[in-house]
This record gives C-alpha cells, sequence and structure tokens, in this order.
C-alpha cells in the first residue's frame, strides 16, 4: 500500500469493557496533551531543562522505534519510500502534530539519509508556550526523538532529527531535517548524549 492508505482508525480497537485500547498487537493509552505538558514543566522545573529535554527525546526516540516495527511487521508497502513515508503519516493520525514530508533522499551504501519536512500544530510547541517564553533551542523533544527512532529504525544506522525552525524559537511553525550524526557534526552531540545505548537500537 501507499503511505497515504494508512487509516488508524480501521486498526484502532476501543474496549472499554476491558479497559484496553489497541492498535494491532500494541496496548495505547489515550491521554490529554494539557496532562503531558504539565508534566513536561514539572520536569522541567524540578529536573532542569538539559535533563528533561534528554528524557523526552528518549521517549520520544522509543515511541517511533516500536511504531516503526509495527507499521512493518503489520502492513506490506508499496516500496521503502512508502514505508518510511507512513512515519510522518502515523505521527498525524497519533493526534500529536501534522507532519508533511517535504524532500527525502536515501542511499544505504553510501550511508546518505536527508529526510525534511514541516510540523503543523505540533502539541509539544504548543504546551511549550504554554508555560514558557519563547527561546533559542527547539523545543519539541518528543517529536524530535520519535523522528530519529523511526528513521534510524527504518535506515538500520543512526540518524538524526533536529528543529531547524520551531514555534518554540518564535517561527511560525515547525519543520525538521534528519540526517546522520556526522552530517551534523557538534550539533548532535546533546542528542547523542540523550539517546545513548539507544541510538541505533542498541
Amino acid at each position: 500500500m501507499k503511505a497515504t492508505d494508512f487509516d488508524l482508525s480501521k486498526d484502532l480497537k476501543l474496549d472499554p469493557a476491558t479497559g484496553i485500547a489497541t492498535f494491532r498487537d500494541s496496548r495505547l493509552v489515550v491521554l490529554d496533551a494539557a496532562a503531558l505538558g504539565l508534566l513536561r514543566q514539572d520536569l522541567v522545573e524540578k529536573l532542569g531543562m538539559e535533563e528533561a529535554r534528554r528524557l523526552f527525546l528518549r521517549f520520544g526516540y522509543q515511541h517511533g522505534y516500536s511504531d516503526f516495527l509495527q507499521m512493518k511487521l503489520a502492513y506490506e508497502f508499496d516500496s521503502e519510500m512508502d514505508l518510511l513515508a507512513s512515519g510522518p503519516v502515523i505521527h498525524s493520525w497519533e493526534g500529536i502534530v501534522q507532519a508533511t514530508p517535504k524532500e527525502i533522499r536515501f542511499d544505504r551504501g553510501t550511508k546518505e539519509f536527508y529526510f525534511t519536512g514541516v510540523w503543523t500544530n505540533s502539541y509539544e510547541a504548543e504546551q511549550y508556550l504554554t508555560f514558557n517564553h519563547t527561546t533559542h533551542e527547539p523545543v519539541c523533544w518528543s517529536l524530535m526523538g520519535y523522528a530519529s527512532g523511526w528513521c534510524t529504525a527504518f535506515f538500520g544506522s543512526p540518524v538524526i532529527a533536529i528543529e531547524p525552525v520551531c514555534m518554540g524559537k518564535g517561527d511560525d511553525h515547525c519543520e525538521w531535517l534528519i540526517q546522520p550524526p556526522e552530517a551534523w557534526g557538534d550539533q548532535a552531540k546533546p542528542y547523542i548524549e540523550a539517546f545513548g545505548a539507544l541510538l541505533g537500537g542498541k
């Protein structure tokens, strides 16, 4: 199938009799965005920005990596490009952000990976700005983690998503760019440190 053919509602099961919601074989938990925003802000205030960022990056990474494995096992896509592009589609279905890819290039032989796109209506940027003023760093930590985890699982070697444009920095929308760590240079260091042994799915 094509990436755009994915329809979460067809495989989503809500069962109030058992208190279990599932997507295929994965259990889901539906949470209010404001509750996540408050949790995030509490972690920032109690642990500091750096440690809170690390936790949300790792949380997002595991979420993206797990979603990829589920999609790869549960569906048959027309091409590898469709499989990769289904990441932004499922991210949009989950109510996290509206994700629109712009440019995708990858070559496992040469280790080239370049994936850009636009994030609109990021719940994480909205929640950050509810509690804080704009900053000089991107704030969609779990989104960057998710994209890093999804694409690393797909590519088979580490890649890192960073936001060059973010509402948390005062921009009117968010954008992602995903590349191998070496393409980012020193800019990747905080992300490599945050992901630690997770990077590469280890």
